[in-house]
């Protein structure tokens, strides 16, 4: 009988007071630093990436998945009350929506060339143009996500005490690179 009872490990807790503290600075002042900057247009852009790194450091760190989610989730909800960022309705969120909720049905130009649109086109000449316009922008936002995660990554190593570009891992892996060394000379 006994072994059939599943065994589960006590989950491992999120980060302690101060360093959850200083980590919930850092996402705060990393979000409010791009917003203030006009690198990203609202105080909610990088919530997915950063929730993410989070979620993969806790993970890294030896929390579970479910455990390192909701912590992760917690400490982003708590920077977002810091910083006051309002969650926007959903047709506010549209691409459509623009100067205070007037929907433009009529476009002239196209919206990466500036070339004028025949009848039956809506926003792009060609498929080429649609192509290239979605390639910037996709290309701009991860830019910004990246330079977010770095960012984030950076206070977290401060937050451990280690120095910013190293990391345990890094250390480990010279020591094994330098003992192959000596066992190879």
């Amino acid at each position: 009988m006994s072994a059939l009872l599943k065994t589960t490990r006590k989950p491992k807790a999120g980060p302690k007071v101060p360093r959850r503290a200083i980590i919930v600075q850092a996402i705060c002042d990393v979000i409010r630093e791009d917003w203030r900057d006009g690198t990203c247009p609202t105080l909610l852009s990088h919530e997915g990436a950063i929730w993410a790194a989070l979620r993969s450091g806790l993970c890294l760190e030896g929390m579970g998945w479910h455990d390192a989610n909701k912590a992760a989730r917690d400490m982003l909800h708590e920077a977002f009350a810091r910083t006051g960022a309002k969650r926007p309705a959903w047709k506010e969120g549209q691409p459509e929506w623009c100067d205070g909720g007037v929907i433009r049905d009529t476009r002239t130009t196209c919206a990466n060339c500036g070339k004028g649109l025949e009848p039956e086109q809506k926003i792009y000449c060609s498929k080429t143009c649609f192509d290239a316009h979605r390639a910037r922008l996709y290309r701009a936002d991860n830019l910004e996500k990246v330079r977010a995660l770095e960012r984030i990554k950076n206070e977290r190593r401060r937050a451990s005490g280690e120095r910013e570009g190293q990391s345990p891992r890094s250390e480990r892996w010279k020591d094994a690179r330098d003992k192959a060394r000596t066992y190879r000379d």
